[in-house]
């Protein structure tokens, strides 16, 4: 295996001063926030083997697997940091998404789509990240690249509600179950339960979800619910999420991947329980 990003991946037991700081320059070299010197700092100062094998094992899923794989995973940080209410981190995944071809728009179009999860907390963490400089944001210098046929379709989302009215009419439940059942063949618990106990809030709710991806690909939604649910370990999230992606054209080597990249960063091996239960008789 050849060097990855200064390191030695041939040689584990040893790590040379050179590789340390070969490595960290290639870390400073876009300019990012400086969390990441100081974290791989920290790794190849005190376990350098544990460094280069983890090195070695987020080639997987970083810069070394192309682009597509950058924008992937920084898509579903958005998420996971808005969550976490890691401010540091939400503005490094700006920076980079931005870098790497995605507007101000695009970004604040996934911020919205988290938003529906994270609440009014998470949208104040992104304001204290970078809010201040949105103002002045510039276009990127790029186009973005995502997988071969994922592309924006923000009809696809819309079940026609009836937004005249926030009650939930008898119309709005039969678009809103048929949508379900179309799409991913059956209506979600969580629905039916809505529906039974608060339907405005279910109306209001989807027709927040249905506003919220317009420029971007309409399979980000499900990639960023894989995110979300292998981390909070529900069975029935995940499976809803991994239909939706089938249905939208996702292959199961990407549901795999937005799985098993957030058992990588946050769950460890416990974060696939789930996704066994929940995914792993559809997948092929």
């Amino acid at each position: 295996m050849a060097r990855s990003e200064g390191l030695d991946l041939n040689n584990i037991t040893e790590t040379s001063a050179e590789e340390i700081d070969d490595a960290l320059i290639h870390v400073w070299s876009w300019r990012g926030p400086l969390y990441e010197m100081y974290a791989t700092s920290l790794q190849l100062d005190h376990a350098p083997d544990f460094a280069k094998i983890s090195r070695w094992a987020s080639d997987l899923f970083g810069r070394p697997a192309g682009e597509r794989a950058v924008v992937l995973q920084s898509c579903q940080n958005i998420h996971s940091y808005m969550m976490l209410g890691w401010e540091t981190g939400i503005r490094n995944e700006f920076v980079t998404l931005w870098r790497n071809g995605m507007s101000k728009e695009n970004i604040l179009e996934l911020t919205m789509f988290s938003q529906l999860y994270a609440g009014m907390r998470g949208l104040g963490h992104v304001y204290h990240a970078i809010g201040d400089f949105l103002p002045t944001w510039s276009p990127p210098k790029q186009d973005v690249m995502f997988p071969e046929g994922w592309d924006a379709d923000p009809e696809a989302f819309k079940c026609g509600l009836d937004l005249s009215s926030r009650e939930l009419t008898d119309k709005d439940v039969a678009n809103l179950t048929t949508w379900y059942e179309n799409t991913i063949g059956y209506v979600p618990k969580s629905i039916q339960f809505g529906i039974k106990r608060n339907p405005k809030f279910v109306k209001l709710n989807r027709a927040r979800w249905e506003v919220t991806l317009k420029t971007v690909p309409k399979q980000l939604a499900p990639y960023l619910m894989l995110r979300h649910h292998t981390i909070t370990q529900s069975v029935d999230g995940l499976r809803e999420s991994a239909l939706l992606a089938k249905a939208w054209g996702v292959d199961s080597d990407l549901i795999v991947r937005a799985i098993t990249n957030t058992a990588m960063y946050f769950t460890g091996f416990e974060g696939l329980y789930a996704a066994y239960e929940a995914v792993d008789d559809i997948l092929g």
